[in-house]
């Protein structure tokens, strides 16, 4: 095609497997890294290295010549609930002045998170129209960043993805959990059922994807989802089932969780490390609701998810364990 497209946080997880289909689909890939970027997923694959640091408007180069840029560069776990705002926040706003002095850009996608809408409502799937309200630090710095993005939308064409819980292969925050259940036993904080949406990564990819190669107006926003609803107890039976472990659950307070997020966070900040559970989180896991609907997404973007649960499990299981992490 030789159409050269821009990837934000290309180290990543999602990242570094939307530019191995990027690659593979014959377009040009470069990604916007940091000096001290971990570059395992993209050494020797033909991606051209920029360097830059959205923390600092100065640190970002000149972004001229591309058609296409996916920002999926954030964080997800601070030290500070002031770096949620700094780095989703701050750092979109600071990329999209880049874009905007560079010009000719056909599409700015932007990653956002189902977090940034907030949980669902009992009696439905969230959607699109329905205003946002995030519970935790994290969503609403993922808010304030699509805010950012769609009032751009009369200036550079722009698309917001709002993904669920998406795992598969590289994921190292999902593995958290999936090594929790390894050892026979999951927490579930507070009482009654917890039901959410998933995601295997081939079809966020997917999505991602289509962003850039459909036709539709500036400014839209889609959840993306595999399309099912899944309480949580299924979800832990499902993995427990792939592991061939019996598994015990484990019915936690919701003080009790609280307190151990606390806790958590405090000895990350002692060790200059952000915790994977903090008060951010636990404001999360808390909410019993986290189902969004995919309507949108199929009828505009022509999304059709392809990985049933126990498919993606299997496969990321079967990587975790090949790589030596389980």
């Amino acid at each position: 095609m030789g159409e050269r497209v821009l990837v934000t946080g290309a180290t990543g997880f999602i990242g570094s497997h939307l530019v191995e289909e990027l690659l593979w689909k014959g377009y040009e890939v470069a990604a916007l890294i940091r000096t001290n970027s971990n570059l395992r997923w993209l050494r020797g694959k033909g991606v051209e290295f920029i360097y830059g640091d959205l923390l600092n408007e100065e640190g970002i180069p000149p972004l001229e010549g591309f058609s296409y840029i996916f920002h999926l560069a954030g964080v997800t776990r601070v030290l500070h609930k002031r770096d949620f705002y700094r780095v989703n926040h701050g750092g979109t706003e600071r990329l999209l002045a880049a874009v905007k002095r560079g010009g000719g850009v056909k599409r700015f996608v932007f990653l956002s998170s189902q977090a940034a809408a907030g949980p669902s409502y009992s009696d439905r799937a969230r959607r699109e129209e329905d205003p946002p309200h995030p519970v935790s630090p994290y969503g609403e710095s993922k808010l304030r960043a699509e805010e950012a993005v769609l009032s751009c939308r009369d200036e550079i064409p722009v698309t917001v993805l709002r993904p669920c819980s998406i795992y598969g292969p590289r994921d190292e925050y999902m593995y958290e959990y999936f090594k929790v259940v390894s050892r026979s036993f999951t927490p579930i904080i507070g009482s009654g059922p917890v039901f959410l949406s998933l995601c295997f990564v081939d079809d966020l990819i997917s999505a991602l994807i289509l962003t850039i190669t459909r036709d539709y107006p500036s400014g839209e926003v889609f959840f993306i989802a595999d399309g099912e609803k899944y309480s949580l107890d299924f979800f832990a039976d499902v993995v427990s089932s792939a592991l061939n472990v019996k598994l015990k659950k484990i019915y936690v307070p919701v003080l009790v969780g609280w307190l151990y997020a606390l806790v958590s966070e405090g000895w990350g900040v002692v060790r200059g490390k952000a915790a994977p559970f903090n008060r951010s989180k636990f404001s999360e896991v808390i909410q019993r609701n986290w189902v969004c609907d995919i309507t949108k997404a199929k009828k505009k973007l022509g999304f059709r998810p392809r990985f049933r649960l126990e498919a993606g499990v299997k496969v990321t299981l079967q990587w975790y364990k090949e790589k030596g992490w389980l």
